[in-house]
This record gives structure tokens, C-alpha cells and sequence, in this order.
């Protein structure tokens, strides 16, 4: 029997991850005011400390409901949000209407020209995502990027609640910390510049293209 195209198998795979990430958080919207109240103050602390030139544009993929573009937009940067859940999204247009947010399969990323925007950014996106989706989503992400990409996630492990929340995201989270970012962001082709605690398990990581 011939073997399968890797490609159609690895597209196969994303569309697996895209079906199951928006059922995650169709399903758990209901949660995110209290995800909001956790994360928001920490994404206005760490922009106020990355102090990044407000003239900068942004692009924040799988921006949910808007939180971390409303941070980048109270500073005065003109952002773009795009996520795929539409109830996220429902949220985000509701509660930010002064932002730009659309419905977005990030499997399109490619379809964005290179250098587009000066800054893309992910809030607590890559941890759920297989090593090789999460691979395509970041070399996307510098591509795109002009100056700057910007990721929050978790540098560490989270103990049992988040453990348990992301055990029903996915199978993902565990790998995901136990893999060293900047050789992840060095096969993207991206040079950590600063990195710092958001909070006892969060991280910033503001990257250049090398």
C-alpha cells in the first residue's frame, strides 16, 4: 500500500486541533471573566515594563476575548485580533468595539504577507497546541512580525488546577513546558530580546528576528 502524502497527514492533524480547540472554548467561555480578571492586570504590567513604541502596529492571533489586544490598544497601538471561536469573539467585540477583531482559522496564517505588522502577539495560545502545529503557528507569527513577536505562556508547571484545566483542553501542556523556548523560537528564526515573570507560572518573552 503507498503511504500517505506527510502533508495531507500533518493538515489532517491541524484540522483535528482547530475542531477540538473551538469546541474547548465555545464550552468554556462562560469561565473567561474570571481568566480575564487573572491575566488582564498582568498583560497591562508587562506591556507598561516592555514599553514598546506606541506607533507600532499589532497583530494578536488567537486573541480570544480581547484582553491582551485591549491591553496593547489602551497604550495606543492600533491592534488586529483574531481568534476562530465566535463566542470569544462575540465577547471581545462586546466588551473592546473600538478594535478590529475577526474570525480566523490560524491555519491561514500564511495567507498574511510577511512583514504586515509591526508586532504579533499570543496570549497563553501555544501551550495547547502540538509540537508541530505550534512549530507552523510561530514561524507564521515571525514572518508576519516587521519588528517584534511577543508570546505569553507558561514557563513552568501550573500545579493541579491549571493542570486539570488543561488536561481537557489536550495532551499538549506537559510537553509544551518541558521544551526549552529559545531554541523553539531559534528554529523560527527569532532571538529572545527580554523575557520576565508575568506571575508564578506566566512568562513573557519578547522576540527579534535574528
Amino acid at each position: 500500500m503507498q503511504e500517505s502524502d506527510p502533508r495531507q497527514a500533518r493538515s489532517r492533524e491541524f484540522l483535528h486541533e482547530r475542531k477540538r480547540a473551538r469546541v474547548f472554548f465555545n464550552l468554556t467561555s462562560v469561565i473567561y471573566p474570571l481568566i480575564e480578571w487573572h491575566l488582564s492586570p498582568r498583560y497591562q504590567d508587562a506591556l507598561g515594563k516592555l514599553d514598546l513604541p506606541v506607533e507600532l502596529t499589532v497583530l494578536d492571533v488567537a486573541t480570544g476575548s480581547g484582553i491582551l489586544a485591549a491591553a496593547f490598544a489602551g497604550r495606543g497601538h492600533a491592534v488586529t485580533g483574531l481568534d476562530l471561536s465566535e463566542r470569544m469573539l462575540k465577547r471581545a467585540r462586546k466588551r473592546f468595539p473600538a478594535i478590529d477583531f475577526r474570525t480566523f482559522d490560524l491555519a491561514n496564517l500564511p495567507r498574511i504577507a510577511s512583514g504586515s505588522y509591526d508586532i504579533v502577539s499570543c496570549g497563553y495560545l501555544l501551550h495547547g497546541l502540538s509540537a508541530r502545529f505550534r512549530e507552523t503557528i510561530v514561524k507564521n507569527m515571525a514572518r508576519i512580525a516587521g519588528r517584534f513577536v511577543l508570546v505569553f505562556d507558561y514557563c513552568c508547571d501550573g500545579g493541579w488546577f491549571v493542570r486539570l484545566i488543561e488536561w481537557i483542553e489536550g495532551p499538549n501542556y506537559p510537553r509544551f513546558i518541558a521544551t526549552p523556548r529559545d531554541a523553539e523560537f531559534a528554529g523560527a528564526g527569532l532571538t529572545i530580546e527580554r523575557e520576565f515573570r508575568t506571575s508564578e507560572f506566566g512568562n513573557a518573552w519578547l522576540c527579534i528576528k535574528k
